[in-house]
């Protein structure tokens, strides 16, 4: 097994990626629909309210926006209720999340923001195994039967260990934040946690635990995180495809790489 990824120092944005968003013309600002974004905490460099611009995808979402001219409220709340906010319209979007089938029936999803490796991360308590280079034969999920994982509310298992619990092939703790999950690893109280290698590096450090923790030497999966809004919310559409043309006009100004690296997350080669 690999060592833990090293704790995320979060630094602010580099300034160039501000000076080229405020020298560029802005069109008129659209008309404020009243909703807001919405998102959760302890997801260290993702989101975070009290994280550098609240965190990578925060400022990446309110800088997309900006492009054309819309400007939005952030606010940080609980995971479940943010996102059944978003489902029912009392908000506008959130982020960022991944793209699962029960998700899709629900809300609609944008362009990537980020790519991820996801990691199984196990506590040294337990025997469990697990070997990435076979996620995906018929002996990819041996290691996880008859165990249990941590999934925090408002996180998503991947859908083939979703469907071993739904089989009772495979247990599940579902503690109110990522912390707690890490936690119940580190003491044994749960064998796996399945999650992407910055937040759980961040969250890791912050535990004090890394000792009693042990990562997979290869990734799970590569999986993307998108900004959703309800399919029943008016104007979906437009405002999806105003996030997606934002997201673009970064990309190619530049400014996407710079943020990346300005939260300390190492950009696509």
């Amino acid at each position: 097994m690999r060592a833990v990824v090293p704790a995320v120092a979060l630094l602010l944005a580099a300034p160039t990626a501000g000076q080229a968003l405020e020298s560029a013309t802005e069109p008129a600002p659209a008309p404020y629909t009243g909703l807001d974004l919405v998102t959760g905490g302890d997801y260290a460099p993702y989101t975070g309210e009290e994280l550098p611009g609240g965190g990578l995808v925060t400022d990446l979402a309110r800088r997309a926006f900006a492009v054309s001219g819309r400007h939005y409220d952030v606010r940080f709340m609980p995971w479940k209720r943010g996102y059944d906010g978003v489902v029912a319209g009392r908000f506008l979007a959130t982020f960022p999340y991944v793209r699962t089938p029960e998700r899709e029936q629900e809300v609609l999803f944008s362009d990537p923001v980020i790519e991820v490796r996801q990691f199984v991360y196990m506590s040294n308590r337990t025997a469990m195994t697990f070997d990435g280079r076979l996620v995906r034969g018929p002996r990819g999920l041996e290691g996880f039967r008859g165990r249990t994982v941590c999934q925090a509310v408002g996180y998503a298992l991947p859908p083939e260990l979703e469907a071993l619990v739904g089989q009772g092939q495979l247990a599940r703790q579902t503690p109110s934040d990522l912390g707690a999950c890490v936690r119940m690893v580190a003491t044994g109280r749960a064998d796996a946690l399945v999650i992407d290698e910055y937040s759980a590096a961040a969250a890791i450090a912050r535990s004090g635990l890394a000792d009693d923790i042990r990562v997979s030497d290869h990734p799970y999966a590569v999986v993307t995180f998108h900004l959703v809004i309800g399919r029943a919310t008016p104007g979906a559409e437009t405002t999806l495809a105003a996030f997606n043309d934002g997201l673009k006009a970064l990309k190619a100004q530049g400014v996407y790489r710079e943020l990346l690296s300005g939260h300390t997350v190492p950009p696509p080669p």
